[in-house]
């Protein structure tokens, strides 16, 4: 039995993350203004983590397209 995860399995995953950081981020940046202003840092980070995560999405998507 292999460890190994499907293109499927990594595109569901990568997916959950990608909206649960632009969940994080969007909770910080509907906070007050100042609370907003002083997680900017935050903010970014987690939006740049979703980026990241759903071009992973995105990228295995492509992958189980080529092999379905």
């Amino acid at each position: 039995m292999s460890d190994q995860k499907t293109p499927q399995e990594i595109g569901t995953h990568a997916l959950t993350k990608a909206v649960e950081y632009a969940g994080k981020a969007d909770r910080l940046a509907s906070s007050s203004f100042t609370s907003a202003s002083q997680n900017s840092e935050h903010i970014a980070i987690y939006g740049g983590l979703a980026t990241v995560y759903a071009d992973i999405a995105k990228a295995a998507a492509a992958l189980t397209a080529d092999t379905v």
